[in-house]
């Protein structure tokens, strides 16, 4: 009877972090927020590859690595780096579907996911400021996303993110709590208008 619950929680996981979607070349619906305010019906559409304009805008060719330069197995060099801050473990990105890619692939080693998006567009961000809080609301980790997936592994507890925008681009912080286990990854998404 414990082999149900322990199926569902393996396909659950699975699904969350794209490993059946990419195992069909499909988009995890995760990616793809609901286009808000029209007169039509919603729909989903796929984010915009590109960060939004006003933020450190960054062109899918210029961050991409070359297929020129393939690894074993055809696969392109990695252009991602775990870091390591005070013990947190972490690693941002996502430019570029191949980076969106290898950050999905990686999603399993970490148990916190950030996702920063514009409201509406689904136009993905980068360049914003992460700031977690431990319980007792002091900073465990502060780093600049290199995109708009960000990844890090954090001990069991409670903790406070707080994302901010580069100045002159509207609404600055937001904050979400997030509760970490041993068994799930959280995830929280954040969208600006």
């Amino acid at each position: 009877m414990t082999k149900i619950p322990k199926l569902r929680w393996i396909a659950t996981t699975l699904i969350l972090s794209g490993g059946f979607l990419s195992a069909a070349g499909a988009q995890p619906m995760e990616d793809a927020p609901p286009i808000q305010k029209s007169d039509s019906p919603p729909r989903y559409q796929e984010p915009v590859l590109s960060p939004h304009p006003d933020i450190n805008p960054v062109s899918e060719s210029a961050t991409s690595p070359s297929t020129d330069a393939a690894e074993p197995g055809g696969l392109p060099p990695s252009t991602l780096q775990v870091h390591n801050d005070q013990g947190v473990r972490y690693i941002s990105g996502g430019v570029g579907e191949s980076e969106r890619a290898e950050l999905n692939t990686q999603s399993e080693q970490f148990n916190l996911r950030l996702l920063f998006a514009i409201e509406g567009s689904g136009e993905y961000l980068s360049a914003v400021r992460v700031k977690i809080l431990d319980a007792n609301d002091v900073t465990i980790l502060t780093a600049d996303s290199k995109g708009p997936l960000f990844l890090a592994q954090l001990a069991p507890g409670n903790y406070a993110v707080e994302v901010t925008l580069p100045d002159g681009t509207g609404q600055q912080t937001q904050r979400q709590n997030a509760h970490i286990n041993d068994s799930s990854q959280s995830q929280l998404n954040f969208y600006w208008r």
